[in-house]
């Protein structure tokens, strides 16, 4: 047996016909309100004015959350490289601790030279870890 949903505008509480619901925000609290064409059309008139000045709210994380840059595997693997060849403990799989990827950066941001010493190469005074085997 099918169910059968009549929608009433909410301001006249009369209308049936051509009635959609209709959601907005305001203040932080989000609403919605059941509008026959009519008074849609009314609404749209109202804001108008307001929707030719306002911006559209790009999509976001959840408040309060960081986001996070994403990073290629070949990026991680230099990450875990220099994080071993430096002293720092590194898993060889999941993710990297974040105090091996700031240190990472912080040498990667005092030095434009590479991180990883090339193969066969001693390490540089760059990117040696002044805290290893401390």
């Amino acid at each position: 047996m099918a169910e059968r949903t009549i929608l009433v505008d909410d301001l006249d509480e009369e209308t049936t016909e051509g009635v959609e619901r209709v959601e907005f925000s305001w203040l932080g609290k989000d609403y919605e309100i059941d509008l026959s064409t009519v008074h849609v059309d009314e609404y749209t008139d109202l804001l108008a004015p307001l929707l030719k000045a306002a911006r559209v709210k790009q999509a976001g994380g959840r408040k309060g959350s960081k986001t996070k840059a994403k990073t290629d595997s070949a990026e991680t693997k230099r990450i875990r490289e220099w994080g071993k060849a430096n002293g720092y403990e590194v898993p060889d799989r999941g993710p990297v601790p974040a105090k091996v990827r700031e240190a990472y950066a912080t040498a990667q941001s005092a030095t434009q030279e590479p991180a990883v010493p090339a193969q066969g190469q001693p390490e540089t005074a760059a990117t040696q870890n002044p805290y290893a085997g401390r």
